[in-house]
Parts: C-alpha cells; structure tokens; sequence
C-alpha cells in the first residue's frame, strides 16, 4: 500500500482531507527509497519505529476540519494496515535471521557484546576526537541503541547501524553538532560522526540493500 492510500484511509476515519495526513505516512514508508524489497520495512515497520515517528512528526496534528488526531495512532493504524498487526524489531530480527549458528549473525553477536559492554576498539578516542558534549555524546550512543532495549537478537542492531539510519539520525538532530557543546562557530557534521562510528563499529556502512540480500524472509512481511 502506497502513503497516498494510508492518507486516503486516515481521511476517510479522521476527517480532513488526505493532505493532513500524508507527511506522517510518507515518513514510515521512507526506507522504500532505499530498497524496493519488502523487507525495507524492518527499518520502520515495527512500534520502535512508531515511537521514532512521534519523536520526528510530532506527538499530534491538526486536521483542516479542526480536529486533533495523535500521531502515534496514524502510525499504528499505518503498520496494521500493511502487516495486519503491530510488531517489534524483535519480531524482524527472529524473522530476518533465525539460525544463531550462521555466520553472519555470529559477526552481529560480537559486535552486540563489544557495543552493549563499550570495548569497541578505538571509540572512545574517536568520540574525544569529535569533541562532543557528553549530553551529545549520550544521545548519540543512545539512538544507536534504542533497537536493543526491547530485542535480545544480535539483529536488532541492523536497524539502528546503516546507512538509512544516517538519514533518520540528522532528522532527529540536525544537519550539525556544535563542538564541545558550547560554540556554534565549531561545528561537526552529524552526518560524519554516525558515518565514522557505525563503520568503527562494522568496519562497513551498509546499505538496506546490502542488508536484506543476507537475510531470510517470511510470509507476514509481505503484509495484507
């Protein structure tokens, strides 16, 4: 199903017209820019990506017939609308790579340990090159994260280490961060700095594509 026809039907249950709607819908389906496949949908598809659709289009919008309709619930009815129920990350990463023996997902395996228990090999003098605030610097690693709180599946990180995510990242917070915190004269590119960390952390910034083509796929993906 196309944003139009998730703007039609938010219409036709909310009021309004189409165009009050079509920003939120366009929004959860973005990752299909970067691969045609259905599986883009493990980008966004799930109530993690529900919550980075608030955090990003807002918590609430106003229809042209003057009515207040949560955000939160466009995106729910948007992921039920294409999958027939609301799902996890945890539910794509189970899903995407199921055989823990594969080798694949013994790679991400490491890369969880090395992340969640901070010995990634040269971060920490690469986040100091950055010269970041530690507010920053926190907020950085924290959305980087954010796939793992509600996953236990060395995939989760896929959603969060690519080069889609880049492009959420700067939406989130901007084109730049401000050196040390302090001067806006000093910036550094939010780009290069979710660049240099993801490709520290996986030696590749890989593309949705390049991610899909390693993975399996199932019926329910597909949706309704």
């Amino acid at each position: 199903m196309k944003p139009l026809q998730h703007a039609q039907i938010s219409q036709k249950t909310h009021g309004g017209c189409w165009q009050d709607y079509i920003d939120v819908h366009n929004f959860l389906d973005s990752s299909k820019s970067t691969c045609a496949h259905f599986k883009h949908r493990f980008l966004l598809h799930h109530s993690e990506g529900i919550e980075l659709g608030v955090k990003i289009c807002g918590q609430k919008l106003t229809s042209r017939d003057n009515k207040t309709i949560e955000t939160r619930q466009l995106l729910t009815e948007h992921l039920i609308e294409d999958l027939g129920k609301v799902v996890k990350i945890e539910d794509w990463a189970q899903a995407l790579l199921p055989d823990g023996e594969a080798k694949f997902n013994q790679f991400l395996t490491r890369k969880r340990e090395q992340i969640e228990n901070n010995s990634v090999t040269g971060e920490k003098q690469l986040f100091d090159a950055f010269r970041l605030s530690e507010n920053d610097r926190v907020s950085v690693c924290d959305f980087l994260r954010f796939p793992l709180k509600n996953s236990t599946h060395p995939a989760a990180l896929l959603v969060s280490h690519n080069s889609f995510a880049i492009f959420l990242a700067e939406k989130i917070f901007g084109v730049a961060f401000a050196k040390d915190g302090n001067s806006n004269k000093q910036l550094i590119s939010v780009r290069e700095v979710f660049e240099r960390l993801i490709f520290l952390r996986f030696n590749a910034v890989y593309s949705p594509a390049e991610i899909i083509v390693r993975t399996n796929e199932s019926v329910w993906m597909r949706g309704k």
